[in-house]
């Protein structure tokens, strides 16, 4: 299983595509604020508790202003309710931190963050293409068939070519999604990737990702 510091890195990136329309709404969509407990941006119980957070606001440090620009975009008492909901499903804890109790992102919140990578992270093409080839190939149990059908379920809906049963292929770099999804599946040690300059009679493949 990933590390915390991994974590706050996928969160991190999964912030970045938010779409800026939910922080116009000022509603606290339970996805998107255990996107921000889990990046590591803490909220502390004291700013969930209307009218607070303007008094607290002279007295916090550059780390904690930048963390509470974060958090007061949204509606304070909805925001409140989606962290209540949060901790119900144990997907956040409170916790202390700097002499203050904050709210922190549980091993479950961590899983359902791998799962929103999983959802959310798509194989984007690059503006340039280095004639790299990347080849998935897997060799897994017969009895987890079903984790066998839901990677090549993503593969599929990732964009890869088919090679043959068990390889599959993609142009645009690829490997932190597959390795998002075989720790997630905990099939890392049936999948390998690769990474080659050559593959004969490539005309096909050329053609479906058009390089």
């Amino acid at each position: 299983m990933f590390d915390n510091q991994t974590i706050e890195a996928i969160s991190k990136t999964l912030l970045r595509q938010m779409d800026k329309e939910i922080f116009e709404r000022k509603y606290a969509p339970v996805k998107e604020v255990l996107k921000l407990v889990g990046a590591g941006v803490f909220v502390t119980a004291a700013m969930v508790a209307p009218g607070l957070p303007m008094v607290l606001k002279p007295f916090l440090n550059r780390q904690r202003q930048n963390e509470y620009n974060a958090w007061k975009r949204f509606n304070i008492p909805y925001l409140k309710r989606t962290l209540e909901r949060l901790e119900k499903q144990k997907l956040v804890e409170f916790d202390e931190k700097d002499g203050m109790q904050v709210v922190k992102i549980t091993d479950k919140g961590n899983r359902r963050i791998l799962k929103f990578a999983i959802d959310e992270l798509a194989v984007e093409k690059p503006k340039i293409w280095d004639d790299r080839w990347h080849l998935i190939s897997y060799d897994i149990p017969k009895n987890l068939h079903r984790v066998r059908a839901i990677l090549r379920e993503y593969l599929n809906a990732w964009g890869f070519y088919p090679l043959h049963e068990s390889v599959f292929l993609h142009a645009w770099p690829c490997e932190k999604q597959v390795e998002f999804l075989r720790e997630y599946l905990g099939i890392g040690k049936y999948v390998r990737m690769f990474r080659v300059s050559t593959i004969e009679r490539d005309k096909e493949f050329r053609d479906f990702f058009g390089v």
